[in-house]
């Protein structure tokens, strides 16, 4: 089982919060646009958009840990899948460093890729944990090797909500959406199921 984390362990996307309130309003804007538009990569954007983000990063995690909501029924679909032998891994867009504190304040340990930060005081700078070369498929830096490579022959089951799903959701065998991934999978013709919190995708894979 392979989860997003912005936007779907979380009620709200966490980068987007923090580069949208902390960083410049005036380049969060720019690279919204050209990520929207498809004159920016989502690399493209994350990247420039934290530039601009000087907060201290213990600043940025206790931020985050104060208005960020988990979405309800992460932890106990996480232990359903240890009761039941399946691995839980989030791969994310997002950094370990505002990721991991999240999880332990759930009290959730699941197996963890995610891109690094730099918090420099002259501006944030990602440590990308993804390989830079084009996706075969979508022609960026996506997930969906990452997914396949950690579900090898196994059964993979995706849960997601954003532009960064889309390819790996593709790739995947079953796949839970919400969002902006259920509309993208819509307008593609590609079966999900719709979820709006855990409990409703314990409930279908029990």
């Amino acid at each position: 089982m392979v989860v997003d984390f912005d936007g779907t362990v979380t009620e709200t996307d966490v980068l987007d919060t923090i580069a949208r309130t902390f960083g410049d309003p005036v380049v969060y804007q720019e690279v919204d646009d050209g990520l929207h538009d498809g004159t920016l990569t989502l690399r493209q954007v994350i990247t420039r958009e934290f530039e601009p983000v000087r907060m201290p990063l213990d600043e940025a995690v206790q931020w985050a840990l104060e208005n960020v909501r988990m979405r309800p029924g992460f932890r106990e679909l996480v232990e359903l899948a240890r009761d039941r032998g399946w691995r839980v891994v989030v791969v994310s867009s997002g950094f370990h460093e505002l990721i991991e504190p999240m999880l332990e304040n759930e009290g959730v340990e699941v197996e963890l890729h995610a891109n690094r930060v730099d918090p420099r005081p002259d501006g944030w700078r990602v440590i990308w944990r993804y390989d830079d070369a084009n996706c075969e498929v979508c022609g960026e830096s996506c997930k969906r090797s990452t997914v396949r490579e950690l579900a090898g022959d196994d059964e993979v089951v995706y849960i997601g909500d954003g532009i960064s799903d889309r390819c790996a959701a593709e790739a995947s065998d079953r796949v839970f959406a919400t969002r902006g991934l259920a509309r993208y999978l819509d307008e593609r013709g590609v079966p999900y199921e719709r979820f709006d919190d855990f409990h409703s995708i314990a409930e279908s894979l029990a």
